[in-house]
């Protein structure tokens, strides 16, 4: 068959001129219809005076599977003004997954193409890539509504838009490419149309916009419109389409209306749109197309569907429903083209148009001693994949803007309910001293999330103590003494008789110990050197004189610093798991012996590019927080340990790497099931440990895997951890540079389910 379609090629490129001279744009696309077995359609626009097109009722295309056939055609359409759409169609089915090329090459390109040397003799070549992944499911290619059959004038802004639809919701992204030709080569010589100013596509929109064309002449271009499906590619279309720039002293009409528009989905949008034209005596036809349109349920409607008039005006009317929420905005693109003589030109302007999911209503939150139970309305909308719970320390109740969907950021997931008829939700094991708000937002299966619900704010009794301090000793650093403090509960039941008792415990690397026992709310435990400590954390146990257990704070960690050599800089990073909010940080670094404060920084990093290569720097930072309820001393202030480190004098040998993730999913889906590192040579690695533990200081997991393969279960109770946030600490002994390196992390990691 190969053989057939180049003798084909060859008898058509010696035919006379007015025989091989009628191709002027193609473009391949698909339909899925079920299992392995797709529709596709080769579209056409040829020059309507060439027998060689009205002779043509067949063409080759090449499946991408080594094999090719001629498919038929089956619409023959003068559309005027020398355009004659032709329309061929065939199914083809395919025998596996994978990737395909499907290709068309036909030897009829136009004669005189400007940008296309000697074009007559140039075959043109499109392709469409189609991606058979059942992961990814099925799919069908973007439509292109929208015919390329646009004009331009010498100095004139010349647009085109393709008005893409993509049946499934695909995002789609833009991009131009090189015309092809045989074999599907560059061709030689083959250049973009010169422009006094730019010759683009917007990657976005797919306005392409020529600004301005400089010579009259026929002038091919082509280009890619790709499909996105959860960021990954799964096919794309080329269009090859043909410019036809005159010398005329024309201006395009001008379009009225707004570039945006929101919606809820189940409402009802209504916007007006309307042309006119600078020059005097000139009708204007305007059109819309685009995705709204093109829907199977209740599409928008135009009234009417086109005018032509001075002044046109249309009105777009849309019944939106739950099934048209999705991710990524519709697109309308709006035509409107004169009559002026002897070039029509054309306006194009492109509208979006995001349709939100409605929020969960009636968000309601109570405590249940320190627990929070959280309710809700049944949402509405069944497409919708989960419920997302949020919270956050302290309660600003802020409103979303007109068009915003979604969270916003200082928020903590606490859980995805994968349930969406789920109407209630209980928030366990919360820390007393802060106002809770919590919102829930709905999410769909292509990441489309709703509105943010309304804010539920809470505040928990404070009945048991509150860890105010995990500090190193700010009067002497150096030894790493902690000095630790808590608060007396200012909500104390009348059953309860004083004097009261503390008891402090440590979670000393995981290991727990009992450090003090008596009435004072502060101690100092000088019997280690936080400087030494890979994780340290403290909580207190309330009783009073009958022995009665009153209660138990939350534990509290110290300021854990991290501190990293590398070449021209010292990185610093830090954890400070508290039942407090921490607001800021203070970095301090030793300068003429003497510490001096360098930095203030909200997160929980810093990087200082301040130092020199075989040089040793001493660091320790001071935090800032508070609890939101009064009477509590504030603010919050925490010294970590001094930690030391040396600047490396040259660039790493071979590199090494290692960091761990802050969520995964471990609910069996094959997906993020265990928490694990993404690492680099992990040969070189000699040790490794990592302690994983909650926030009540319980070790869940401890292991000398260096790649962990945590599955979120409790090595105890061999039971499944419930979604929520963990702490873990890792060290690392690996080859580097200089011999045995050491690396430590630590962090919190979520669980999703």
């Amino acid at each position: 068959m190969r053989k057939l379609t180049l003798i084909l090629i060859l008898l058509l490129g010696l035919a006379s001129p007015a025989m091989a001279t009628h191709q002027r744009a193609a473009e391949i696309t698909y339909t899925w219809l079920g299992g392995n077995a797709y529709e596709f359609t080769l579209t056409c626009y040829t020059y309507t005076p060439s027998p060689a097109g009205m002779q043509r009722d067949s063409l080759p295309i090449r499946w991408g599977d080594g094999m090719e056939e001629y498919i038929p055609r089956v619409v023959l359409q003068n559309l005027g003004d020398n355009y004659t759409l032709n329309v061929y169609k065939a199914v083809h089915n395919y025998s596996s997954s994978g990737t395909y090329i499907i290709s068309m090459e036909d030897a009829n390109r136009n004669y005189g193409v400007v940008n296309v040397p000697n074009s007559v003799n140039v075959p043109m070549y499109i392709e469409t890539e189609l991606v058979i992944n059942p992961f990814l499911g099925n799919n069908n290619s973007v439509q292109l509504l929208n015919a390329p059959v646009d004009k331009g004038c010498v100095g004139k802004l010349y647009l085109h838009n393709p008005s893409a639809y993509d049946p499934d919701g695909d995002s789609l992204s833009y991009k131009l490419v090189k015309c092809k030709g045989m074999d599907g080569m560059e061709i030689p010589g083959y250049n973009f149309p010169q422009a006094s100013q730019s010759f683009e596509i917007d990657p976005v929109s797919g306005d392409l916009r020529w600004e301005n064309p400089l010579l009259q002449g026929e002038y091919n271009v082509a280009f890619m419109v790709e499909e996105w499906r959860h960021g990954v590619k799964i096919g794309s279309i080329v269009r090859d389409m043909q410019i036809l720039v005159a010398a005329c002293d024309n201006d395009m009409p001008q379009i009225h209306c707004d570039d945006e528009f929101c919606i809820v989905a189940g409402e009802q949008l209504t916007f007006s749109i309307s042309a006119s034209d600078p020059n005097p005596y000139n009708n204007v036809t305007l059109t819309a197309s685009g995705a709204p349109l093109e829907l199977a349920v209740s599409p928008a409607i135009l009234n009417p569907e086109t005018s032509t008039a001075p002044n046109p005006a249309l009105e777009f009317i849309w019944n939106t429903t739950y099934s048209h929420i999705r991710n990524s905005p519709y697109q309308v693109v709006i035509h409107a083209k004169d009559d002026d003589t002897p070039v029509n030109l054309t306006n194009v302007k492109t509208i979006s148009i995001k349709v939100m999911a409605p929020k969960v209503q009636n968000l309601s939150a109570s405590v249940v001693g320190h627990d929070v139970a959280l309710s809700w309305s049944a949402y509405p909308c069944s497409n919708a994949s989960a419920l997302l719970v949020y919270r956050k320390a302290g309660c600003n109740a802020y409103e979303p803007d007109a068009c915003e969907t979604g969270i916003r950021d200082g928020y903590q997931l606490v859980a995805s309910l994968n349930d969406v008829s789920s109407t209630v939700f209980t928030d366990l094991n919360l820390s007393q001293g802060i106002d809770y708000e919590y919102r829930v937002v709905a999410q769909f299966p292509d990441g489309a999330e709703s509105i943010v619900s309304n804010a539920a704010c809470v505040s928990l009794s404070n009945d048991s103590p509150l860890m105010t301090h995990v500090s190193n000793d700010s009067i002497d650093l150096v030894p790493g003494h902690v000095i630790t403090c808590w608060t007396k509960p200012q909500d104390i039941d009348e059953q309860y008789v004083a004097p009261f008792f503390y008891t402090l415990k440590r979670f000393l690397d995981g290991v727990e110990s009992f450090v003090y026992e008596g009435t004072d709310t502060t101690f100092l435990d000088t019997n280690l050197d936080l400087a030494e400590a890979a994780s340290l954390l403290y909580k207190v146990e309330m009783r009073d004189a009958n022995q009665q257990t009153m209660g138990e704070s939350a534990a509290a960690s110290a300021v854990m610093l991290t501190a990293n050599g590398a070449f021209s800089e010292a990185r610093l990073t830090w954890t400070e798991s508290v039942p407090w909010i921490v607001d800021s940080t203070h970095v301090f670094k030793e300068i003429n012996s003497r510490f001096v404060r360098i930095a203030s920084v909200t997160g929980m990093e810093y990087v200082d590019a301040d130092v020199e290569s075989d040089k040793t720097y001493r660091y320790y930072v001071r935090t800032f927080g508070h609890y939101t309820i009064e009477d509590v001393l504030k603010p919050l202030v925490n010294y970590s340990a001094i930690k030391t480190v040396r600047i490396g004098h040259e660039e790493p040998v071979e590199e090494f790497s290692y960091n761990l993730p802050n969520v995964f999913t471990p609910n069996g889906d094959g997906f993020n099931d265990v928490f694990e590192p993404i690492a680099t040579g992990i040969n070189l690695i000699v040790s490794a440990k990592t302690v994983i533990f909650n926030r009540w200081g319980n070790v869940l997991c401890d292991t000398d895997n260096p790649l962990i393969q945590w599955d979120g279960k409790s090595k105890v109770t061999k039971l499944d951890c419930p979604p929520g946030t963990y702490f873990y600490v890792t060290d690392i002994t690996y080859v580097g540079e200089a011999g045995e390196e050491k690396l430590h992390l630590q962090g919190s990691i979520a669980i999703i389910k």
